[in-house]
């Protein structure tokens, strides 16, 4: 449980560190979805929801949605779940550069 917390103020540094280089410049995003899977998975998709999100704009908030419900669609009928966190993922580590 410690290390837990030295780890937070650790990381809570590095970010205040590289807000007081980049300023402005600089902007963290996260996100958390959630994936509910019903009784006719996969050949229905499960039903995306976004439950939080920081440093996502709205209009960034759709788009993260829209991907992640188009990778649903292209996938479907397919066993999805892991590949949708991972486009999750992937689009958050887009937003933060």
């Amino acid at each position: 449980m410690a290390s837990s917390i030295v780890e937070e103020e650790e990381v809570a540094a590095e970010v205040e560190a590289v807000q007081a280089v980049y300023g402005d410049d600089c902007v963290f995003v996260e996100a958390v979805i959630g994936l509910r899977a019903g009784s006719q998975y996969p050949k229905e998709p499960p039903h995306i929801d976004l439950i939080d999100s920081k440093g996502l704009d709205e209009q960034r908030q759709k788009e993260l949605m829209t991907c992640i419900q188009d990778k649903a669609r292209e996938l479907s009928s397919y066993l999805m779940l892991v590949a949708l966190c991972e486009v999750t993922i992937a689009l958050l580590i887009q937003h933060n550069f």
